[in-house]
This record gives C-alpha cells, structure tokens and sequence, in this order.
C-alpha cells in the first residue's frame, strides 16, 4: 500500500531530475556554440612633433590641427588607436612595412612620398617662409634708403618731365593772352608755366587760364595730379612693407646670399637642395630659428604656418616672419598604401572642412 502510495512521487522526481538534467546541458551547449567576442583592432598612429599641427603637451598626450582632425575621425568612425612618437623618416618606413596603420603630423604630400605611402585629401594648404632675427630690423635710415629705391626715383624724374612740358605748353598757350602772369620774356614765362603744372600737381586748383587750350590743358594736369599721387603713395607704401625688414631677401634668388638654416630631412630642404641654396640643417626648427636669433644664421626656411606659431609662442619679439612665400605645399594623414582607412577617413574628413568647428580649430591654433 505505502509502495503504492509513493510510485507517483517517485516517477515525478525522476522525470524532474532528468529535465532539470537535460536543460543544464542544453544550456552548455549552447554556451559552447556562441562565438567568441572578437577583439577590436588598435591602429598605431605615427606622429612627431610639429606645432601648431602636432603638439606633445607635458603630461604626454597630443594636440595641435591634425591631431585634433585625427581624433574627430577617429571619434566619427569609433577607432581606437594608440600614438607613436617617431621622426617623420621612420613614420614613412613604417607605413610601406605596414608596422604603422597611419601617421599624423605635418606632413605633406610630394611625388616622392606618395609612391612609398597613401595620403587622405589634404587639410591644410600652406608654403615655406622665411624668418629672420627682429634685430635685423631697419634702421630710420635704412628704411629711407630702401623708401627711395631705383623705383621711387624713376618716378620722381618722370614726375619733373610732365612739370617741365606741362610749363612750357602752359607758358606756349598762354604768352599772348595773359601777359600780366607769363610776361614777354621767354624765360620768365617758363619758369612761369613750370610754377603752374607744378602746384596744380601738388592738387592746387587756384589757377584759371585765360585761353581755351589752357583750361583743357589745366582739366588734364588736375586728373593727372590725383594719378600721380596716388602712384607715388602706393610705391612708398609697397616699398616700406616689403623692406621694413633690412633682411635683403624678397625672392627665393635672394637666399642665395645669405646664410640658410633649415631642418634635416624635410620638404623645405629637399627644396633648397632642388634650388641648389646652400644650408645649415637642423634637427628641429626650434634648433634652426635659435641658430639665427644667435646669429649663426640670416635666415630660416621652414613651413609658414609653424613660423609663424613659433615667433608667437616660443620666439615673441626674437624673430621675424617676412612676407615672403613660396613652394606651396599639401599636408595631409599619411596611411598605407591601399588601406582600407582611406575612403572612410576622407568622406569624413570632407564633411568636417565644410564644417564650422574646423573654422574654430583653425582660428584657435594660427589666428586665420
């Protein structure tokens, strides 16, 4: 009777046993079938110092206009990455052996260059300039030396041809009919005529003719005053901005003169090195401007763009950036060849140009 009793207790027990049994190992199962969680991929980023585009900051990490654009990127496009402090020749090697994904720096695209490596669209466009020490400034007489250039003084002297024939057709069309002001003399009467083209050039306008060719012949001289002047204004003008600097150098013909420091293995000496410009190299163009600012040096050819950032922020009041530009130049991200990062990278990369935080970025690091 109690076997009775206890049969169905026991069948359900057995059943229960086996399901709970059959449920722990189809959970097994299935745990063993899931795939495992892959890992995401690190890109290693080369990058070196270059301010205002690469700036190592004291706590290690970076900043500056490409570091930024990278970061935004990578952001956009959820990448991870890790920098690489390397010198750009090392950057380069690295991308063509594949032991770097991308280098971010100021770097720019040559001929050369994209045969070895793959650039994105470039994102900044800039050319070398020249600085030179401030103490090179002009002196008050230098300056008026250089205000009155070969220019200048062709100027003048064709000023005083127009007086001269101005005063004799003045004194030609007015001898007979105003006899009281030329006189009866010849040569009263120039010098009479001279006086006349002469303040009415200087934009006099007191003088009234008495004959008809004379009032044209005065209509003309008044517009011809305002030409003349404003000629001269923008000859002194152009001549005083360009030479404020007793530097000597305008032209690119000019560094052919001067002592040259520039930085090893960059785009600024391969281009002296074409031009056949003889110069000091350097490691860094910190190491380059402190060669000029102790006169070791005349001048330094680098990048506009980082001169100017270093005669603001590390050389204020030591060197002088010259309104002299030339080779213009690309600087774009630097990848492998057919990497997979290109297409991505650039349709981004587009879409933040076009963008104002990139007008901001711009404005935070050079002013412009």
């Amino acid at each position: 009777m109690i076997n009775w009793l206890f049969r169905p207790v026991w069948l359900a027990t057995i059943v229960f046993t086996m399901l709970n049994d059959s449920s722990t190992l189809w959970s097994q199962e299935t745990t063993s079938l899931k795939p495992e969680a892959k890992e995401k991929i690190v890109l290693k980023v080369g990058t070196k110092q270059s301010p205002p585009f690469a700036i190592k900051n004291a706590d290690g990490t970076w900043t500056g206009i490409s570091i930024e654009l990278w970061k935004h990127l990578a952001h956009e496009l959820n990448l991870e990455y890790e920098f690489q402090e390397l010198p750009l020749k090392e950057m380069l090697s690295k991308l063509e052996t594949g032991e770097l994904d991308a280098a971010v720096a100021a770097i720019s695209v040559t001929s050369d260059r994209h045969e070895r490596v793959g650039f994105c669209h470039p994102h900044f466009s800039t050319g070398l300039g020249v600085a030179v020490s401030s103490r090179r400034r002009a002196s008050p007489w230098s300056l008026l030396g250089s205000v009155f250039s070969s220019r200048l003084v062709k100027l003048v002297l064709a000023m005083v041809a127009i007086v001269v024939v101005c005063g004799f057709l003045f004194w030609l069309f007015e001898r007979e009919n105003n006899t009281t002001t030329f006189g009866s003399q010849r040569r009263q009467g120039i010098g009479m005529g001279v006086w006349w083209a002469l303040i009415m050039l200087l934009g006099h306008k007191g003088i009234v003719p008495v004959s008809k060719m004379g009032r044209l012949l005065a209509l003309v001289a008044m517009f011809a005053s305002i030409i003349v002047l404003l000629i001269l204004t923008g000859v002194i003008t152009s001549v005083m901005t360009v030479q404020q600097l007793n530097s000597g150098i305008t032209r690119v013909t000019d560094l052919h003169h001067v002592r040259v420091a520039s930085v090893t293995s960059s785009t600024s000496a391969e281009y002296l090195r074409q031009r056949r410009i003889f110069f000091h190299g350097y490691s860094t163009p910190q190491e380059a401007i402190q060669a000029v600012v102790e006169d070791r040096a005349d001048a330094v050819v680098y990048d506009a763009a980082l001169l100017k950032y270093l005669a603001r922020e590390e050389f204020s009041n030591r060197i002088d950036v010259l309104p002299v530009l030339f080779n213009i130049q690309e600087y774009a991200i630097a990848l492998q060849i057919n990497s997979d990062l290109r297409k991505p990278l650039n349709e981004e990369l587009l879409r933040y140009r076009e963008s104002d935080p990139w007008d901001a970025l711009l404005y935070r690091y050079l002013g412009e």
